[in-house]
């Protein structure tokens, strides 16, 4: 059994409950309102490249929400139930089997999203809209990447952990931290700041950068920096977008890399 075969295997799985599925609706449905939504609300011209500035800050909360779900039970259930030693007793090791498992749950969270991305493109376009594909195929795979760091993100939490209980508070932890708080923490340390006459207006640049480095806010800059002509990124060069494309990069594949390292080398049983 290789990883092809698991994948298959776990999608077919984790896609059958109904609490998947409605999992699964949740950027979707998001997508298609926004779509729907964008040709009446927006300002001219309507276009599929500024359509992604009117549904980013939508898709940062949405999409995290899905990853985590879909990803925070992926290894841990079967570790927990013992299933775990038996799949690793078949003839694959334990890169094929979480390379299964992190193409399985990231393609169910894409799937989606292309769907819904290829049918809001059409409610965006029709009848007075434009499509402006570069710029909309650009948008369509930072989603998807999107969407592919908070599954790992989920699919870590997996990794890291003996239980489902505890996979479950780390996941939804950091969750609640970068989607939840993490811009309150910065509005309340800019209002100190304010009243104590440290800063007039906003933070200093460099703590920007810091709490620029969270997900969402560094999905919103590359879109804003690439894809959306009527937005532009201010700021010095590390708060451009060729930086925000490095640390979505990192996010994309430095939580997983790590968490895959220690769960290679350590006791399953």
């Amino acid at each position: 059994m290789n990883w092809r075969v698991i994948a298959r295997t776990d999608a077919a799985l984790a896609s059958a409950p109904r609490s998947t599925r409605l999992v699964l609706v949740l950027p979707a449905v998001t997508i298609l309102a926004a779509a729907y939504l964008y040709p009446v609300f927006g300002s001219d011209p309507i276009t599929t490249a500024r359509f992604s500035g009117f549904v980013d800050g939508w898709l940062a909360t949405v999409v995290p929400l899905t990853g985590v779900l879909l990803g925070h039970d992926a290894v841990v259930s079967e570790r927990e139930s013992g299933s775990l030693l038996l799949s690793l007793s078949l003839p694959h090791g334990r890169g094929d089997f979480v390379l299964g498992k992190v193409l399985s749950r990231v393609g169910l969270v894409s799937g989606v999203v292309l769907v819904a991305m290829v049918l809001g493109a059409g409610l965006v376009v029709y009848p007075f809209g434009r499509l402006e594909v570069v710029q909309f195929c650009g948008f369509v795979v930072t989603t998807v990447a999107f969407g592919a760091i908070w599954t790992n993100l989920g699919i870590a939490a997996s990794l890291s952990t003996a239980t489902k209980q505890r996979a479950f508070v780390v996941a939804f932890g950091l969750f609640f931290l970068f989607v939840l708080v993490w811009d309150a923490i910065a509005d309340g340390l800019q209002y100190g700041l304010d009243r104590a006459g440290l800063v007039d207006g906003s933070l200093p640049d460099p703590v920007q950068f810091v709490f620029g480095l969270e997900p969402g806010a560094v999905f919103q800059r590359v879109t804003a920096g690439f894809f959306d002509p009527s937005t532009s990124v201010d700021g010095p060069w590390y708060l451009g977008e060729w930086v925000a494309l490095a640390v979505f990069g990192l996010w994309l594949f430095g939580p997983l890399t790590v968490t895959y390292s220690r769960f290679a080398g350590s006791d399953l049983s």
